[in-house]
């Protein structure tokens, strides 16, 4: 038989309704925080009866099949903008920094970066990406440190990732061309 810690909460379908909709009380303030015990108290009745209320339910009280997926969606939607999802780091380690001739998987996506710039930039040149600081590597990143004031090292650091990182952001990622197309497009 499992052992159970005294007075810890029943973790069941009205804790998880009462996690979802205290969730939901960081972004509608209108419904009350509820702290998550696995009892349907008077306050989960008048955070479902709330919720019921601002979006078009029947105000009942009961958390019937529609009531929990109005719920569970919303929860969802609230997770989405409480909690983004945070971007990759390629670049973990503060202060390393990748030397030329050095071989690291994380280069690969960076030298693809560079690739992708070199459609926008007259200064960075395509390279196949190696995963090696390769020569080509090397002049690209001379070219964005001399541009974004840096020193001009060849070497990836912290500081030169982050102005890569940037530089893509801009150029790259949030331009109207880069466009995913299908094959028949």
């Amino acid at each position: 038989m499992p052992q159970t810690t005294p007075n810890a909460p029943h973790i069941g379908p009205v804790w998880e309704l009462q996690a979802m909709l205290r969730t939901l009380a960081a972004v509608n303030w209108s419904l009350p925080f509820l702290t998550p015990d696995g009892v349907f108290g008077e306050t989960t009745l008048e955070a479902v009866m709330t919720f019921q209320r601002e979006n078009g339910l029947p105000v009942t009280g009961v958390v019937d099949r529609e009531t929990w997926d109005a719920i569970s969606t919303a929860y969802r939607k609230a997770c989405q903008r409480l909690y983004p999802p945070k971007g990759t780091d390629l670049f973990p380690f503060p202060s390393e920094c990748v030397e030329p001739g050095q071989a690291t998987p994380m280069l690969l996506p960076i030298q693809a970066m560079f690739c992708a710039l070199a459609r926008f930039l007259a200064g960075v040149r395509d390279g196949e990406p190696c995963g090696t600081l390769d020569k080509t590597t090397e002049e690209n990143l001379c070219w964005l440190q001399a541009k974004g004031g840096l020193p001009v090292t060849g070497k990836l650091d912290r500081d030169t990732y982050d102005l890569l990182s940037r530089v893509y952001e801009t150029f790259v990622a949030r331009s109207p061309q880069c466009t995913i197309q299908t094959p028949d497009q």
